[in-house]
């Protein structure tokens, strides 16, 4: 004899929820994260003149400006011409007196890496933290 079954017992819901569709979108977005993440670069754009900085505005920010000219370097403390041996004697004698004094460093991109890194090391050495390089915005598209 065979049982009957209700009309309740067949309309009953699915208690169970079924979670391997979510499993693979899941499983999927994490793979794409493990291929993706080593191709994002992060770090400093080494191409300075075409760079989007920002501009770094202080009131009372000094500017050393670095120049190639006929082949050779000139440079300029607030526009005043300077050997790199009295760059590094002023700015001693600025960061004395305003330890907190930011300079901003404006070098001319047809400059070798080696003179560039010469006024860096003039500009930490007299005690300057606080250093920005001006740099050109990148043209918008």
């Amino acid at each position: 004899m065979r049982k009957r079954r209700s009309s309740r017992a067949r309309l009953n819901p699915l208690a169970e929820i079924n979670l391997t569709s979510m499993i693979d979108v899941i499983f999927f977005m994490l793979i794409l994260f493990l291929l993706v993440s080593p191709v994002v670069e992060y770090g400093i754009n080494v191409n300075l003149p075409e760079t989007a900085a920002k501009k770094m505005a202080e009131p009372e920010s000094l500017t050393v400006n670095v120049k190639n000219v006929d082949g050779g370097t000139r440079i300029y403390l607030d526009n005043e011409r300077v050997t790199i041996d009295e760059l590094g004697q002023r700015l001693k004698a600025i960061a004395a007196g305003r330890p907190d004094t930011a300079l901003i460093l404006r070098a001319d991109k047809a400059l070798n890496y080696d003179t560039v890194v010469q006024v860096i090391d003039k500009i930490t050495d007299a005690g300057i933290t606080k250093m920005g390089m001006a740099t050109l915005a990148k043209p918008e598209r």
